[in-house]
């Protein structure tokens, strides 16, 4: 299930500059901590039953049905997401996820779907 700490960070987006970075073509980041991961990014933010819709989806592919049920337009790709701009709360939330787990965060003007991807220079 999609955590809602992505619904929190995406309605939180709406009052305070985007809370998390955006997902970034893949290039180490020297000194910044950081997340291989997969992700569908849309440039759009998802509706509140975009969201609903989400809560059962455990996989990416899951959730890339999800957005296409809704028309939403979406690219799939690899890169990393810095972790640098995520509060405490929310990095805790994402270490206890199970891997392959998709998390929501808001991404510029739009939001990202991303699954975490262990690797020897990502944490």
């Amino acid at each position: 299930m999609i955590r809602f700490i992505a619904a929190c960070a995406l309605l939180s987006a709406v009052a305070v500059p985007a809370a998390a970075k955006p997902v970034l073509p893949r290039a180490p980041i020297l000194g910044v901590p950081q997340a291989d991961c997969d992700a569908l990014s849309t440039s759009q933010r998802l509706d509140a039953a975009t969201l609903r819709d989400l809560r059962p989806a455990h996989s990416l592919d899951a959730a890339a049905a999800v957005l296409n049920k809704h028309g939403i337009k979406y690219v799939r790709s690899q890169g990393v997401l810095p972790l640098d701009g995520l509060s405490e709360r929310e990095l805790r939330d994402i270490a206890t996820l199970p891997q392959g787990e998709p998390i929501i965060l808001p991404a510029d003007e739009g939001s990202a779907i991303c699954v975490l991807r262990p690797s020897a220079d990502s944490i």
